[in-house]
């Protein structure tokens, strides 16, 4: 008993998939900071374990309409290797869900609308705009790219950090594009991706013109004196993925598995750089 109890415990944890969701609680900390937030502020902390919420149970939710489709793409997970029922994984996305949308009652009104409207952006991606290719990784990607104007707008300057989120925007809609062209065989017979419509390496191009605006635009936070030297240093290593990501894929396209990889490593090294830049 102790021991199924462990592994269903194991289970939920790896199902949050813990390295996104710290990346939109870091996302929603810094974009705070960057709104002029005081590096402890109850509102911004409030906001960080919002995101994280949301965040975390999006991943088991996501894993919930994608139980069949996983059983290809990803047979490890645990809904497909048998470690949690789908109707488990489901409530333990809800109960995430409702936690975050309790904890923004206590920031301020914006920030439970945002919530609630989040997670019907949520519902409506995987009922719906998952089946619609472009207009699927788009969703996601906003989304995604949110984290830094939430935490803005808890600290209430909602304009601040829009620039990290269009940043952020263009650099995680290319790598959505890139994981359906990675999971192209186990979509065939449930969705209608954009690799599926355009083809695998028109895809791929679209992509990289998405992965090389986000460098295009990647020191303007220096430019416009939002973040400083840190954040311009460091930023080269992430414009260097982005780049190295785009030439490999463009000659082939086996590389896609790789990329995703890096682009989700590109993320990471890119919310350090705008830790530095706001603190150096």
């Amino acid at each position: 008993m102790k021991s199924r109890i462990l592994i269903k415990g194991r289970a939920l944890f790896e199902s949050m998939r813990m390295f996104t969701s710290i990346l939109g609680m870091a996302g929603a900390y810094i974009g705070g900071i960057v709104a002029g937030a005081p590096y402890f502020s109850i509102p911004l902390l409030l906001a960080m374990g919002v995101v994280f919420l949301v965040g975390a149970g999006s991943m088991p939710f996501n894993d919930y309409f994608d139980r069949e489709v996983d059983v290809i793409s990803h047979p490890n997970r645990p809904i497909p290797s048998k470690r949690l029922s789908p109707k488990e994984t489901l409530y333990f996305s809800l109960l995430l869900f409702s936690f975050a949308v309790v904890i923004s009652m206590f920031i301020n009104l914006l920030c439970v609308v945002i919530v609630l409207a989040s997670l019907g952006f949520l519902y409506s991606y995987e009922v719906f705009f998952k089946n619609q290719g472009f207009v699927g990784n788009i969703v996601v990607a906003f989304l995604s790219s949110m984290s830094f104007t939430f935490g803005g707008i808890a600290v209430g300057n909602p304009f601040a950090s829009l620039l990290l989120s269009l940043l952020t925007f263009f650099l995680f809609t290319g790598r959505e594009i890139l994981k359906d062209v990675q999971d192209v065989e186990g979509d065939l017979f449930t969705r209608k991706t954009l690799p599926m419509r355009i083809g695998e390496k028109k895809a791929v191009v679209v992509a990289c013109i998405f992965l090389m605006v986000a460098v295009l635009l990647s020191p303007l936070p220096y430019l416009l004196h939002q973040l400083g030297i840190g954040y311009l240093i460091t930023i080269i290593i992430v414009d260097v993925l982005a780049i190295y990501v785009v030439i490999q894929n463009i000659k082939d396209l086996r590389h896609t598995d790789r990329s995703v990889t890096l682009t989700r490593i590109a993320a990471a090294i890119g919310v350090i750089a705008i830790i530095l830049g706001a603190t150096l």
